[in-house]
């Protein structure tokens, strides 16, 4: 009776892992670090539990893409302009690629394309067009600044590597361009301005991109009317 009683009861428990749970959890390590492995001992399963819900560490990481992405608060308030539209949403996939590592890495090399950010391209589009800008004019300009987000976040994030030696790789290049102004006089004021950007920080460099970039945004619209 108690022993009938007991696997009854186990056949009703929850189960412990889904899809999504695993998803989070390598979202949680990181995606360029989760393995099928390392998700398992994360969740306290066997690894083999993992094949039930997921067919590879692949498969884990396209579900994780597309939770984040979903989870993403990209979408601007309805009254702001196009040029904070554009702001809000291209800051908010800075932010997220910095939340979850490796994913920008991923996306640029297409080996994942999240179905919900397919969506929200297109709603993006669409609002700009709500706010006078044509449909061509739309999709480049979504276009060009999440691309522009990835390439730039990757760019940074490849200073930030430690390298042989202990230093910092950007360490490294900042002393190098350092070096080529001391040797190069007449060239000085341009290289030190590079060597004032990448001392200043990811986030004013890109915001410094960006800014380049609405300001054309804008030119090319006034030039429309």
């Amino acid at each position: 009776m108690n022993e009938t009683n007991n696997k009854a009861s186990q056949r009703g428990r929850p189960n412990r892992i889904s899809r999504e749970i695993i998803a989070r959890a390598a979202l949680d390590m990181g995606i360029q670090d989760a393995t099928l492995m390392g998700v398992a001992k994360k969740l306290k399963v066997d690894r083999s539990s993992l094949y039930h819900y997921v067919k590879s560490r692949d498969d884990v990481i396209r579900l994780a893409a597309e939770i984040a992405v979903k989870d993403l608060q990209w979408q601007a308030p309805g009254d702001v302009s196009w040029r904070e539209e554009l702001i809000i949403l291209t800051d908010s996939l800075w932010q997220l690629y910095a939340q979850h590592p490796g994913l920008a890495q991923v996306v640029q090399q297409a080996k994942v394309t999240p179905i919900e950010g397919i969506h929200a391209f297109s709603e993006s589009v669409i609002r700009l067009q709500q706010k006078g800008f044509s449909l061509n004019d739309a999709v480049v300009s979504v276009d060009l600044l999440v691309d522009m987000v990835c390439d730039s976040f990757l760019g940074w994030w490849s200073t930030d590597i430690v390298e042989a030696n202990g230093l910092l790789r950007k360490e490294r290049l900042i002393t190098l361009w350092q070096q080529q102004a001391d040797l190069h006089p007449k060239r000085a004021e341009p290289i030190n301005a590079m060597v004032a950007i990448m001392q200043a920080g990811s986030l004013q460099w890109w915001v410094n991109k960006r800014d380049l970039i609405l300001d054309g945004i804008a030119l090319r619209l006034d030039a429309a009317k």
